[in-house]
C-alpha cells in the first residue's frame, strides 16, 4: 500500500512537471529567419538580439539565425558594422534586409566629448569612414587608409622608410608658423596625433572627420586644425562571442626614381678625362670598354668592369620591402581585445621595425551607473641606418658625404656594379672601396646606426551616473604615455696605412649616444549633459571643465671615441661627454559649454563657449573666451510638399564660431642662456644670453570661421550630395620681426600678421551606380578647392621666410597666398628671354629671387569605384592633388655630379642657351639693346651644370607637384557558406589581395621626386625634397577568418 501511495506521488510529481515544461515550452518562442544586405547576400556575424533582454546571437555564414525568445516577447533586434539596426516582430522563417548607412543622411556620428549625435542636427561638416573602407588596403598606418577617401582631407607621405611618416592637412593651414595639425581624439579623449602612427586600424570601428573650426570649438585650441575622432571597437551585440584573425603579408618596390643620364662615365673637370676613383659622372662617353674602376689595393690587383651604364644599378641597391601583419581579436558582449604583430623589412638594407598592440575595451551598466574602459599599449622594436649619426660625423669631419645616404647611392656612376661592393666583399671595404670622395652606401648603412624601442600607453576611464533621466553625470580621467630609448651607433671604420696614405681615407672614431625621450599627459574632465523633450522642441546641453598637465623629458649623452671596438657605452670614453637635459611642464585648464535646441527635428540651433587658461602666456594675457554658434534645418521636413520620389533629403546649415590658439612654445617668454661654442673649455663652462626675444605681451592667435552648405539625397537615397563653403580670418599670428643687432638681439616674436584661407568641398556618392542581377556598381567622388591670402604682416614687413634654401624657400608675401616659393632666376628681357653673357654664352643670374607658385595644394580630388558580383568585391582609390610647386633640392647636387638627365644635353658639346639674347651696349635713352643669341656658345657643360649659373638658379628645381595617382585596389572574395558547411567552428573566410600606391601620374618636368616626399613635415612649407627614400609600390594578400 505504501508503494503504491509511493508511485502515485512520484507520478503526479512527474505528471505535474511536464505539464510545467510543457507550459514554459509553449509560453517561449522559437524563430529562425536569415539577414541579408540590401543586394540579398547573406551577412556574416549580425547581431540579432531580443529587445530589453540580455538574449542574443550572431548569424552564421549562411546569414542564418535561429533564437528563442521568453515568454512576453516577440521582438528583436538586428544590427551589423557600418548597417542601420533594424528592430522588427519576430516570425518563423523571416528575411531581416539591413541596410548601409552610408545612404542614411542621419546616420549617428560621434562629435565633441564622444557624445552620439545624428548627422542631421549638426550644422557644420562631417565626414565618416567606417571600418571596412579604412582597411581595404591592408595599410598599416590609420592616416594611410584615409588617403584619398575624405574631401579636403589632404594626407602626404613623408618619406618610405619603416615608420611610413605623414603630415595631415585640412583646409590649408591656420597658423603661419605654428602647428597646422589636425587633433587625434580617441574614444573622447584627446591624445597627440603622433599615435595615430602606432594604433591597429583594425581595432578601429569608425573615423569621423570634423575639417572645420566650428566643428571643434568645444574641444579647444588642439583642434583647431580639424578633429580625426576615432571611435574603437566594443563588445559585440547581442552578447555572442566573435573570434576573428587575419593574417596578411605584403611587398613594396620602388616605384619611382629620379631620371639619370647614362651616356658618359667617371670624370671631373671640364676636360672630361677618365677619372676611375671619381663619384662625379663628368668623363668620357661609354663605349663598352674594359676599364679599370678604383685605385689599385696595396698588392697591387686592379678591378676591371665593362665600361656601360648598368640597368637598375642604383635602384638595385635597395631591397624589396616586406610587411607581415597579423592580428587576432575577440568581441563579447562586455568587453573587446585585440592584439597584433606587424613586422616590417624596408627596402633600405638592414633596416627594420617590429610593432606589437594589445587593446583591451570594457563597458558594464549598474542600474544608473555606468563604467568604460579602456587601454591600449603599443611596442615597437626597430633597427634602422642613422643619418642622424651620419650627418654628425659630417660636421665633425668635413668630409665628402653629402645629404646622406642617397646621395650615396646617385652619386654612383651608372656602369659601377653597385650591388657588387657590400662590405663582406674584398673591394667593398673601407680600403678598397672604388671611390676616393665618397662613402660606401653599404659601408654607411653597416657603420651609422639607430637601435631603439618605443611605448605608447594610452589609458582613460569613464564613469557616467545618471540621477535623472534628463541628466547625466560624467568623469573621465586619461592617460598618455610614451616613452622612446634609443642608442645612435657609429661604428669604429680604421683605414690602412695604404688606403690612409695613397687615397687620403680618414679614421672614423666609434662614437655613441644614448637618448632617452618621454612624453606624459594627464586630463581630467568632469562634465554633465542634460537632454529633455518639452512640447515640439528637444533641448540638450552640455557643461564642463578640462584639466591638462604635459610633460616632457629629454635626456641625452654622447662620446666618442671610445676604448673597446664594439662596445657601445659611454663609460667607455676617452674623451668629454656630450650631455643634452630638458625638461618641459605645460598646463592647461578650460571651462566649456554648449546648448542645443531641436524644434519637431528639423530646425537644430546650437550655441557653444569655451575659455582656456594657459601656463605659456604671461597673467593677463594667458585667459582668453571664444564662442561659436551653428543651425541646421532639414527642409524636407520643415516644408513635406517638397519631399518626392526624386527628392528625398534636403538640409540646410551654416555656422560661425571663433578659436583660440596659444601656439608658444613652453618658456618662449623667457630668454635662455645658450652654452657658447667651444665651451666647455678645460672643464670651464661658459654660456651666452641668447639672441631671440621674445614680446612678453604676446596674446593668442585667433580664427573667426564662417562655413554654410547642404546635404541633399535623391532618387530613392541612391544620391547623395554634400557641399561646405567655409572662409577663415586667422588673426594675431606669431612671427619672428629683425631687430637691430644694437639691442643684444638678431630677432623677436610678436604677434604681427593675419591672413585668410577660403573653399569649398564636395562629396558625391552613388549608391548604386549600377545595379544589375547581382552586379553592383558604387561610386564614390570627393573635391576639395583650397586658397589663401595674406593681409598685413608686421609694420615694414612686406614678406616673411618660412624655411628652404637661399635658391629657393617658402614665403609669406602680403597679397599672395600663403606660402608661396621664393626662388632665384635668370635675368631676363622685357619678353621673358633669359639674358646670357655677351663673352661666355653663360645665362646671367637675377640678383633679386622671384615669387612662384603655392607651395600647398589648390586641388584634391578622391575617385572611389566599387563592384560587388556574389562573394566577389573590388575596390580602388584614385586621387588627384594640383595647383601648387615642389622644389627638389636633390636635383642641385645630381646636377654637381653630373647624374642627372639634362646634364647629358646636346651631347655635351658647345650650345646656344636656348630662347637667350645679350646685351649689345645701350640706346639713346640708356636702355639696354637686347639682340638674339644665335652664336654665343656655352664654353663647357661642365661650368655651366657644376657651376652656380645652374645650381644656383632655382627655378630650375622648382616643378609643378600636379599628381595623379592609383592609392588603392583591394579584391575580396568571401567563401560562400555552403564551403564551410562540413565543420562548425569556422564561419566566415575572406581571402584579399591589395595594392597601395600602384601608379604615378608626374609631369614631364618633374625628373627627380614624388612632390608628396619632403623633408618638413609641415605642409605649410611645401614639398621640399632632399635625400629621403624613394617612393614604394605595395602588393599583398591577406586571408580573415571568423569563428
Amino acid at each position: 500500500m505504501k508503494g503504491e501511495i509511493f508511485m502515485v506521488k512520484r507520478l503526479t510529481m512527474l505528471l505535474a512537471g511536464l505539464f510545467i515544461t510543457v507550459g514554459v515550452a509553449l509560453a517561449q518562442f522559437q524563430v529562425s529567419g536569415t539577414v541579408t544586405d540590401e543586394n540579398g547576400e547573406p551577412i556574416l556575424g549580425a547581431a540579432v538580439r531580443v529587445l530589453d533582454t540580455k538574449i542574443g546571437t550572431a548569424t552564421d555564414n549562411d546569414g542564418r539565425f535561429t533564437l528563442t525568445l521568453p515568454a512576453g516577447k516577440r521582438t528583436i533586434a538586428v544590427s551589423y558594422l557600418g548597417m542601420r539596426t533594424v528592430t522588427v516582430t519576430a516570425s518563423n522563417g523571416m528575411t531581416v534586409k539591413l541596410y548601409s548607412e552610408d545612404r542614411k543622411l542621419d546616420e549617428v556620428v560621434v562629435t565633441a566629448l564622444g557624445i552620439k549625435r545624428q548627422k542631421r542636427d549638426l550644422g557644420y561638416s562631417t565626414e565618416k569612414v567606417d571600418s571596412k573602407l579604412l582597411t581595404e588596403g591592408k595599410a598599416v598606418n590609420v592616416a594611410s587608409g584615409l588617403q584619398g577617401k575624405v574631401a579636403g582631407l589632404n594626407i602626404s607621405t613623408l618619406n618610405s622608410g619603416v615608420f611610413e611618416n605623414v603630415k595631415i592637412n585640412m583646409r590649408g593651414i591656420r597658423s603661419l608658423t605654428g602647428n597646422n595639425n589636425p587633433m587625434l581624439l580617441l574614444d573622447g579623449v584627446p591624445v597627440s596625433l603622433n599615435y595615430l602612427s602606432s594604433l591597429n586600424p583594425n581595432d578601429i570601428d569608425n573615423v569621423n572627420i570634423l575639417k572645420g573650426t566650428s566643428a571643434a570649438a568645444i574641444y579647444g585650441p588642439d583642434a583647431r586644425n580639424g578633429v580625426i575622432v576615432i571611435t574603437t571597437k566594443q563588445g559585440a551585440e547581442g552578447g555572442a562571442p566573435r573570434v576573428t584573425f587575419s593574417s596578411s603579408v605584403q611587398a613594396s618596390n620602388i616605384s619611382f626614381f629620379p631620371k639619370f643620364q647614362e651616356r658618359f662615365g667617371s670624370g671631373g673637370g671640364t676636360a672630361y678625362d677618365f677619372i676611375p676613383y671619381e663619384n662625379e659622372s663628368w668623363g668620357p662617353e661609354y663605349d663598352g670598354s674594359m676599364r679599370q674602376l678604383g685605385k689599385p689595393d696595396e698588392k697591387g690587383n686592379v678591378m676591371k668592369y665593362p665600361y656601360a651604364p648598368i640597368k637598375n644599378n642604383r635602384k638595385d641597391f635597395f631591397n624589396t620591402g616586406l610587411t607581415f601583419q597579423n592580428d587576432l581579436s575577440l568581441a563579447m558582449k562586455d568587453f573587446y581585445i585585440s592584439f597584433q604583430d606587424a613586422r616590417v623589412k624596408g627596402i633600405v638594407p638592414d633596416d627594420w621595425n617590429q610593432r606589437t598592440g594589445l587593446r583591451f575595451n570594457g563597458s558594464r551598466e549598474y542600474k544608473n551607473f555606468k563604467v568604460s574602459l579602456g587601454a591600449n599599449y603599443i611596442q615597437q622594436n626597430y633597427d634602422v641606418y642613422s643619418s642622424k649619426a651620419m650627418h654628425k660625423y659630417y660636421e665633425d669631419q668635413d668630409v665628402g658625404m653629402h645629404d646622406g645616404l642617397m646621395d650615396l647611392v646617385f652619386a654612383t656612376q651608372a656602369w659601377v656594379p653597385l650591388t657588387k661592393f657590400k662590405t663582406d666583399d674584398p673591394w667593398g671595404n673601407y680600403n678598397t672601396y672604388y671611390c676616393d670622395f665618397s662613402l660606401n652606401p653599404y659601408q654607411a648603412i653597416e657603420t651609422f646606426r639607430e637601435k631603439g624601442r618605443k611605448h605608447d600607453f594610452i589609458g582613460n576611464i569613464d564613469l557616467k551616473y545618471s540621477p535623472f533621466s534628463w541628466m547625466d553625470l560624467n568623469l573621465r580621467v586619461a592617460v598618455t604615455h610614451r616613452n622612446i630609448s634609443f642608442k645612435q651607433k657609429q661604428k669604429n671604420v680604421s683605414p690602412s696605412e695604404y688606403a690612409a696614405k695613397e687615397r687620403s681615407f680618414r679614421f672614423i672614431p666609434q662614437r655613441v649616444s644614448d637618448q632617452n625621450e618621454q612624453y606624459y599627459r594627464l586630463s581630467t574632465e568632469p562634465f554633465i549633459t542634460l537632454h529633455k523633450t518639452v512640447g515640439d522642441f528637444n533641448l540638450s546641453g552640455v557643461l564642463g571643465t578640462y584639466m591638462r598637465t604635459n610633460r616632457e623629458d629629454y635626456l641625452g649623452v654622447a662620446a666618442s671615441p671610445l676604448k673597446i671596438q664594439g662596445l657601445y657605452n659611454v663609460s667607455g670614453r676617452t674623451g668629454e661627454v656630450d650631455p643634452t637635459e630638458r625638461m618641459i611642464r605645460t598646463r592647461m585648464f578650460s571651462v566649456y559649454g554648449s546648448a542645443t535646441v531641436t524644434y519637431k527635428n528639423f530646425a537644430t540651433l546650437e550655441v557653444t563657449g569655451r575659455n582656456d587658461k594657459v601656463s605659456v602666456l604671461a597673467p593677463g594675457h594667458n585667459s582668453y573666451f571664444y564662442p561659436g554658434v551653428n543651425a541646421s534645418v532639414v527642409l524636407t521636413d520643415a516644408i513635406p510638399a517638397i519631399k518626392s520620389d526624386f527628392l528625398n533629403f534636403l538640409k540646410l546649415r551654416a555656422s560661425w564660431n571663433k578659436t583660440g590658439n596659444a601656439d608658444v612654445a613652453a618658456y618662449r617668454l623667457n630668454t635662455p642662456f645658450e652654452q657658447k661654442e667651444g665651451f666647455p673649455y678645460d672643464g670651464l663652462p661658459g654660456y651666452r644670453t641668447g639672441t631671440r626675444k621674445t614680446d612678453p605681451n604676446l596674446s593668442p592667435e585667433f580664427i573667426n570661421s564662417t562655413e554654410v552648405g547642404f546635404e541633399t539625397s535623391m532618387l530613392k537615397n541612391r544620391i547623395t550630395l554634400d557641399f561646405t563653403y567655409y572662409n577663415q580670418k586667422n588673426t594675431d599670428q606669431l612671427i619672428y620681426i629683425r631687430t637691430s643687432r644694437g639691442t643684444g638681439y638678431t630677432s623677436r616674436l610678436v604677434n604681427a600678421a593675419s591672413f585668410r584661407n577660403y573653399g569649398f568641398e564636395t562629396a558625391l556618392k552613388l549608391t548604386p551606380l549600377v545595379n544589375f542581377g547581382d552586379v553592383n556598381v558604387n561610386l564614390n567622388l570627393n573635391y576639395g578647392y583650397n586658397n589663401s591670402e595674406v593681409l598685413s604682416l608686421y609694420e615694414g614687413m612686406d614678406n616673411f621666410f618660412l624655411g628652404g634654401y637661399f635658391m629657393a624657400g617658402a614665403y609669406a608675401v602680403v597679397g599672395k597666398p600663403a606660402f608661396i616659393y621664393s626662388a632665384k632666376d635668370y635675368r631676363r628681357d622685357p619678353q621673358g628671354r633669359v639674358v646670357v653673357d655677351k663673352e661666355t654664352g653663360l645665362p646671367q643670374v637675377q640678383e633679386q629671387n622671384k615669387y612662384f607658385g603655392r607651395t600647398m595644394p589648390i586641388h584634391t580630388l578622391g575617385i572611389n569605384p566599387s563592384i560587388r558580383w556574389k562573394g566577389l568585391t573590388v575596390s580602388a582609390v584614385f586621387e588627384y592633388k594640383g595647383g601648387n610647386y615642389s622644389f627638389n633640392y636633390q636635383g642641385t647636387t645630381m646636377a654637381w655630379d653630373g647624374q642627372s638627365r639634362v646634364t647629358a644635353a646636346n651631347s655635351r658639346q658647345r650650345f646656344v642657351f636656348p630662347n637667350s639674347v645679350y646685351i649689345d651696349g645701350n640706346d639713346a635713352s640708356g636702355n639696354p639693346v637686347y639682340v638674339a643669341n644665335t652664336n654665343r656658345t656655352i664654353n663647357s657643360n661642365y661650368s655651366y651644370f657644376h657651376g652656380d649659373n645652374y645650381r644656383s638658379v632655382g627655378t630650375n628645381f622648382l616643378f609643378s607637384a600636379n599628381t595623379w595617382r592609383w592609392r588603392e585596389l583591394s579584391i575580396t572574395y568571401s567563401l560562400p557558406a555552403e564551403w564551410l558547411r562540413f565543420q562548425n567552428y569556422v564561419k566566415g573566410v575572406d581571402v584579399a589581395f591589395t595594392g597601395r600606391n600602384l601608379m604615378l601620374w608626374l609631369p614631364k618636368s618633374n625628373e627627380w621626386s614624388d612632390p608628396d616626399f619632403s623633408v618638413y613635415s609641415d605642409q605649410s612649407a611645401g614639398t621640399i625634397t632632399s635625400a629621403i627614400n624613394p617612393p614604394t609600390r605595395t602588393l599583398g594578400g591577406s586571408i580573415t577568418l571568423t569563428f
